[in-house]
């Protein structure tokens, strides 16, 4: 578990092998707004905790931003981690913080996880979500609470917040005598809260001794997959973009910024609301060598 972002920094460097690789970036440049970028930027995919919000509660001047983007015809999609909620339950929150966002212009991990994942009828499955965000699938499905789950033929890790250390030790034991596929929803250690930070889902599964982490199947930033969707939903509307037209944006090195660096596009760093609020951002970046193209305070 990590209760700061120094510790949870430290941990990415250690398991730098176990993400994708860095794409070098020579130089970033500082702009003051992401409406600085509707000449050199078509779609812009748009990260939630840290940019968007901070736990329950919208930062200022956000949604106003993605209707100047909107008014110069660009696309904008929200590209998040979040796999506790259910994509109508995103909508929703989106909607409470006074975004506009639509169904297909929400891109989760927890969907594009669920796309990919097998769902055998008669294979049970272990799931560590919150017993008030239980999934309906065709096949038995059991959760921390029940026995049962500890001898699940697969394990799907939505929510740190259903998870703790003594569960933690229990689930190690249990992949060591029996190595089973642990599908994780959400690919962060850690996410920003207005006071403090929340465990997440890759703090228990990134961390993984070696012999187990090979049995780990990723979905969220900064790996492929829930990009691949990303551009899967661009294409109908533009054929031929080019990558560097499209933009990431978020707050995370290790997630955001090296998985839009990785996929081509053009990546935005955004300082002082997540991960990196009140570092020295610039240490960060030369510690990890994740280079953003584009760095500002607030989008």
């Amino acid at each position: 578990m990590f209760f700061s972002p120094t510790e949870a920094f430290s941990a990415y460097l250690d398991m730098a092998q176990r993400l994708p690789a860095i794409v070098p970036v020579p130089s970033s440049q500082t702009i003051q707004q992401i409406t600085d970028l509707v000449d050199d930027i078509d779609v812009f995919l748009f990260d939630a905790y840290g940019v968007l919000n901070v736990g329950g509660t919208a930062i200022a001047g956000a949604a106003a931003q993605i209707a100047k983007l909107r008014a110069a015809g660009k696309l904008v999609y929200v590209v998040t981690n979040a796999a506790t909620q259910s994509k109508p339950q995103l909508l929703q929150k989106f909607i409470r913080l006074g975004f506009d966002f639509s169904d297909q212009e929400i891109i989760n991990s927890r969907e594009v996880l669920l796309q990919h994942m097998p769902q055998p009828a008669d294979s049970p499955l272990g799931i560590i979500t919150l017993s008030e965000f239980r999934l309906d699938l065709a096949r038995p499905c059991y959760y921390p609470e029940d026995e049962a789950f500890w001898q699940a033929d697969e394990f799907l890790f939505l929510s740190g917040q259903a998870w703790n250390a003594q569960r933690q030790a229990r689930f190690i034991e249990a992949l060591n005598d029996r190595p089973r596929p642990v599908w994780v929803g959400n690919s962060d250690l850690i996410a920003p809260l207005e006071n403090g930070v929340s465990q997440e889902p890759g703090s228990y599964t990134l961390t993984l001794p070696a012999h187990l982490f090979e049995q780990v199947r990723c979905f969220g930033k900064p790996f492929a997959p829930i990009f691949d969707t990303v551009l899967a939903k661009i294409k109908p509307r533009l054929a031929n973009i080019n990558r560097q037209r499209i933009a990431m944006i978020g707050d995370t090195l290790h997630t955001d910024i090296l998985g839009g660096n990785a996929m081509g596009f053009k990546s935005v760093l955004v300082t002082q609301h997540g991960f990196l609020r009140d570092l020295d951002v610039d240490a960060h970046i030369q510690r990890s060598n994740i280079r953003p193209h584009f760095q500002l305070k607030s989008i």
